[in-house]
């Protein structure tokens, strides 16, 4: 029987069905890779369509975004079950969560759902990218973004031109053309009030590159310096310089204030996270929002304004103006909170919802490893920072890129611990 199994057209068949699963892998490798790197192109491409081929909708907008978190969420989940088992169960959780949310509203948001399904479905996604795929995916978003960026600075006017960002804006996310101040056809906020520019005396505007909007550049800025830190053992000294280099170029670009912010304080504290027990990021949160108690009352912050200390007193307030039925996430019409992303969060997803996921994300078990522990500890401080100010960290397109990261580095340190448990 063993000289059968050995015979030449057994050898044959077991050589062609392995190669049969490793023209699949490689099918599902370029999918993921596809679909994370459509997170940052679909929403130019569909400025694009909007301005020189036919006007959109905002179904239009959500239904593509919905079709790509769908299909990451499908691939990711073509694993075995004791690797996945934990986001989808996070994923029905969410599910049943936002039905019934919308079934007491008596009103169902698709958006609200797409927003909250973007986090298991990335992890997923990203849980099942290796090394070299997730780094060739980075660095080739790195260098697309980067380069659009300058052609945008060198010439705002063929890039409004091209990508009509205002008319884009006003016909599927429902801002007024009045609200466009700066001029030019460009986002809102590609000029600073009163010329306070990082770069005043060189006469750039803040560029958006790829995100057709500053802040999300600034935040890819940020998630770009996570990534640097969590691969660093793994990126070639060419690609460390790059990563390096681009993402300066990046912070000039966008002229993000809190985005430099943010990364210098990486720069001192990321180092020392490869030495913290990855868990231990659970309390970012709550010790933020204690500081901000702690300062209000101390007269740190001065009350709202157009500055960091401002911002912070309106997510503070953003918060304590909240009632049950907003905490609840059942309030039929939701008030606007772009300037306190937590409370915007909390009012679309409800409370529990928002407890049950920093709890899930920040105690998940990363590992020894100290690349893993920096990005775990960078994307919950990430988190923390960013959430009471903006809730432009909840958009796909730099979001997606920071959850497949958390995927990858959570898969990554649990391969290392069964490895290490072996015999």
């Amino acid at each position: 029987m063993a000289d059968l199994a050995l015979s030449p057209p057994a050898l044959a068949r077991i050589a062609a069905a392995e190669r049969q699963a490793l023209s699949y892998q490689q099918l599902l490798n370029i999918a993921a890779a596809v679909l994370l790197i459509a997170t940052i192109l679909f929403n130019p491409a569909l400025a694009w369509v909007n301005a020189h081929v036919a006007p959109l909708s905002p179904g239009a907008v959500s239904g593509v975004q919905g079709l790509i978190v769908l299909g990451a969420l499908f691939i990711g989940a073509l694993q075995p079950l004791p690797l996945t088992f934990r986001w989808l169960a996070m994923t029905w959780t969410l599910v049943l969560t936002v039905f019934l949310t919308s079934a007491v509203r008596a009103y169902m948001e698709p958006k609200i759902l797409g927003d909250i399904l973007l986090i298991p479905a990335f992890i997923l996604l990203g849980s099942r990218m290796d090394s070299l795929l997730l780094r060739r995916c980075f660095l080739a978003m790195q260098g697309l973004i980067l380069l659009v960026g300058l052609w945008e600075l060198a010439s705002p006017t063929g890039f409004g031109a091209t990508f009509r960002v205002l008319d884009y804006y006003v016909k599927t996310r429902g801002y007024q053309a009045d609200a466009f101040w700066a001029g030019g056809d460009l986002f809102l906020s590609s000029a600073r009030p009163g010329g306070r520019m990082l770069l005043d005396g060189l006469g750039l505007h803040r560029g958006s590159s790829l995100f057709l909007e500053p802040v999300s550049l600034g935040n890819w800025a940020i998630v770009g310096v996570i990534f640097t830190a969590a691969l660093w053992r793994d990126l070639s000294q060419r690609a460390r310089l790059f990563m390096i280099l681009s993402t300066g170029l990046l912070l000039v670009i966008c002229d993000g204030r809190l985005a430099m912010s943010v990364i210098l304080l990486f720069g001192l504290y990321l180092p020392i996270c490869a030495f913290i027990p990855d868990r231990w990021s659970v309390f970012y949160l709550p010790l933020l929002l204690l500081a901000l108690v702690v300062g209000e009352a101390l007269g740190v912050l001065d009350g709202p304004g157009d500055n960091f200390t401002g911002r912070l007193s309106v997510g503070l307030d953003a918060l304590r103006s909240m009632d049950i039925v907003q905490l609840l996430g059942v309030r039929v019409e939701r008030i606007r909170f772009d300037d306190a992303g937590w409370a915007d969060f909390v009012q679309a997803q409800s409370l529990l919802i928002a407890l049950g996921l920093w709890l899930t994300l920040a105690l998940s078990n990363f590992g020894r490893d100290p690349g893993n522990r920096m990005a775990k500890h960078g994307i919950m401080l990430f988190l923390t920072l960013c959430l009471p100010i903006s809730n432009s960290l909840l958009s796909i397109k730099t979001a997606a890129a920071m959850w497949a990261l958390y995927g990858f580095c959570h898969a990554r340190g649990r391969q290392a611990e069964k490895a290490a448990a072996r015999p």
